[in-house]
């Protein structure tokens, strides 16, 4: 695997805060200019300034794991029902194999979601081939492999859906650049965004592929990881909502940034309201159907 050539560290030290402080305060007094010379411009967001993130609608609406709700999560007969229920967004999550190919999967192991064990990133996908995704889920779908980014690609390409695709584990230059040769040979640069956890695969995407929207996960929120975010030029910033919840000023906050918010995983009309009385633009459920009935009945004002 190619060593990381790009380090930034996830807690930022003094001088580093003041250094993201500084290019922070850039940011909102350009943007604060930029507003006052035109009485007419919205909060700005980077979700506009991305194809991939950009939405009509007062939020967008992402679908957990493909039709997760109704199908094997991560496979591609769970993807297939979601882009047939015409959603916004889907998710998938993406680990390397032990011969660098990405494969949907979420968890490091094998165990909960197929009939194998063991990590995935010790295995080649020759021998994920032999591995049954979907008879966990229910007798119908027994049989179901674990799909390559290759093939779910080639099942987005041709709907109208996006995708919010995570890299799980850390990602090497070549691995990364391997995934956006795939995404760029079928013209998916304005439906994709990439997210992670890991700071570095984020600085190797804003390097090797920087047209691409990127949202960094975080299980912090606080001035530190906002500053972070501005500096990595990320479009979003996606948490669970009790992480917001430690300090929801700097949800406004962000948005002068130019960046915007989203949250998992929402399935409830509770939730959902909470969510939009805090100014988040995406949300991540497992029922993007009924969410979508909830938005489609909101006022144009929420």
């Amino acid at each position: 695997m190619t060593q990381p050539r790009y380090r930034i560290s996830a807690k930022p030290t003094q001088d580093f805060g003041a250094r993201t402080a500084l290019l922070a305060a850039f940011f909102v007094i350009a943007l604060i200019t930029a507003l006052g010379s035109n009485p007419y411009a919205a909060p700005a967001s980077a979700l506009q300034l991305h194809g991939a993130l950009s939405r009509g609608e007062g939020f967008g609406i992402i679908s957990h794991r493909g039709a997760a709700a109704l199908a094997p999560e991560n496979t591609l007969a769970a993807m297939r029902l979601a882009f047939d229920q015409g959603v916004d967004f889907v998710e998938a999550d993406l680990h390397l194999t032990a011969d660098r190919v990405p494969v949907l999967m979420h968890d490091e192991t094998l165990d909960r979601t197929t009939t194998g064990t063991g990590q995935v990133a010790e295995a080649t996908l020759e021998q994920l081939r032999t591995l049954d995704a979907g008879s966990w889920f229910g007798a119908e779908f027994a049989g179901e492999p674990i799909p390559t980014l290759e093939e779910f690609l080639d099942e987005l390409a041709p709907t109208n859906s996006r995708a919010l695709i995570e890299l799980k584990g850390l990602w090497g230059d070549d691995d990364v650049a391997g995934a956006v040769d795939l995404l760029r040979a079928r013209y998916l640069v304005d439906r994709v965004a990439f997210e992670s956890f890991e700071v570095e695969n984020l600085e190797r995407l804003a390097v090797l592929a920087p047209e691409f929207a990127r949202v960094m996960l975080t299980r912090d929120w606080g001035r530190p990881t906002l500053e972070l975010a501005a500096m990595l030029n990320v479009s979003a910033i996606g948490a669970r909502t009790e992480v917001f919840d430690r300090e929801l000023g700097l949800i406004d906050e962000a948005r002068l940034l130019g960046i915007g918010t989203m949250v998992y995983t929402l399935n409830t009309a509770k939730q959902w309201r909470q969510a939009r009385a805090t100014g988040i633009d995406l949300i991540i459920t497992d029922d993007p159907v009924a969410l979508d009935d909830w938005r489609a009945a909101l006022s144009p004002a929420l």
